[in-house]
C-alpha cells in the first residue's frame, strides 16, 4: 500500500510527520510531496521519500492534500494534467485542506464520477497541536470510505469526527470558526466601549474571560489583546476565507444570518483598516481607533505614554 501526502505547510508539516509514523512502522510505503524543497528537508533526513510534483502521487492507493485554499486544491485535483485525469477507480483522496462547501461538492461529484473515492477532513487546532498529532478532524463523505482511513486520520488527531455525507466536514469546521468570529468580534467591539467610558482594560478582560460573557476566544485570545500581542501563524486575511465560504452558502440557499452579516462587517473594517496581516483579535484596533483608546494592560500603557 502507497501513501501520499501534498502540502506540507503551517500545518501540513506536522501532520505528514505523525504520518510518516506509519511507514516506520511498516504499514505503508509513503511519499511526500510539496513545491517548496526546502518544507522537504525534515522528510528526506528521515530517509523518506520526497517530489516537488504532485504527479508522482498519483499512484497512491491514500493521497492527503493540506492546501490553501479551494482554487489550489481545484488546480491539483480537477485541473490540466490534474491528478484525477491520472488515478485509477478504487483510490482514495483526503483532503484535510480547509476549502469551501461548495468547491468540496464539485471536487466530490467530479470524483465520484471517475470512480475515485473522496473525504473532506478539514482540521482544527494550531500548529502546535499538528505537530503533536492532537488536532481535531472533521469528516464528510461515504462512512465506509471514513472507517477505512480512521486509523491513519488517528495519527495525526486526537478527535476524529464522521460528520456526514460530503461536504459536511467543511460545513462543521465553517460553522466553528465563524462562531469563533462572532466572539472575538463582540469584544473586538465591545471592549473599546469600555475603555473609553472609564473602565480599566485589564479588569474588563479578567470579566470577560470568568463570567457569563466568557467564550474560549476570549480566554485564549483577550490576554494577548492586553499585551498588543496581534501576530500568529496564521492571518486575518487568510482566515477571512471561512467568512467568504459561509456567504457563499448562505446566498446559495438563502439564508438571513443578521449576527453573522454583522461580524462580518467587522472583519472587513479590520482588514480595511490594514490589518491583514495580523491575527483576528486585531479587529478591535478598527474600534480603538475610532475611539481614540487603546485596550491594553496598565504597564503597557505606561510604557507607550512615556
Amino acid at each position: 500500500m502507497k501513501v501520499s501526502f501534498i502540502g506540507l505547510g503551517v500545518m501540513g508539516m506536522g501532520m505528514a510527520l505523525n504520518l510518516s509514523k506509519g511507514k516506520q512502522g511498516g504499514k505503508f510505503d509513503y511519499l511526500v510531496c510539496d513545491i517548496n524543497p526546502r518544507s522537504l528537508d525534515p522528510f528526506k533526513e528521515k530517509g523518506l521519500q520526497t517530489t516537488t510534483n504532485t504527479e508522482d502521487t498519483s499512484d497512491s492507493d491514500y493521497i492527503f492534500l493540506c492546501l490553501q485554499n479551494s482554487d489550489i486544491v481545484k488546480k491539483v485535483l480537477l485541473g490540466e494534467n490534474g491528478l484525477l485525469s491520472k488515478m485509477k477507480p478504487g483510490q482514495t483522496i483526503v483532503d484535510c485542506s480547509t476549502i469551501s462547501y461548495l468547491a468540496v461538492r464539485e471536487i466530490y461529484e467530479n470524483c465520484d464520477e471517475a470512480g475515485i473515492e473522496y473525504l473532506d477532513c478539514p482540521i482544527s487546532g494550531q500548529h502546535a497541536k499538528s505537530m503533536e498529532g492532537t488536532l481535531s478532524i472533521m469528516c464528510g463523505g461515504k462512512e465506509e470510505v471514513f472507517n477505512d482511513v480512521k486509523s491513519m486520520l488517528e495519527m495525526m488527531g486526537t478527535q476524529i469526527l464522521y460528520m456526514g455525507e460530503a461536504g459536511a466536514g467543511q460545513l462543521t469546521k465553517m460553522i466553528n470558526n465563524c462562531a469563533m468570529n462572532i466572539c472575538i468580534a463582540s469584544f473586538s467591539e465591545l471592549m473599546p466601549v469600555g475603555v473609553k467610558l472609564g473602565l480599566e482594560p485589564e479588569k474588563l478582560g479578567d470579566i470577560l474571560m470568568t463570567a457569563t460573557g466568557a467564550s474560549n476566544a476570549s480566554k485564549t485570545l483577550i490576554p494577548k489583546l492586553l499585551k498588543g500581542e496581534f501576530e500568529h501563524g496564521f492571518s486575518l486575511d487568510k482566515a477571512y476565507k471561512d467568512m467568504e465560504s459561509m456567504i457563499e452558502v448562505l446566498s446559495k440557499y438563502e439564508i438571513p444570518l443578521p449576527t453573522f452579516n454583522g461580524t462580518m462587517q467587522t472583519y472587513q473594517l479590520a482588514l480595511q483598516e490594514g490589518h491583514r496581516d495580523k491575527y483576528k483579535q486585531a479587529m478591535v484596533c478598527f474600534y480603538e481607533d475610532m475611539l481614540g483608546v487603546k485596550v491594553r494592560e496598565k504597564e503597557l500603557q505606561l510604557n507607550e505614554d512615556q
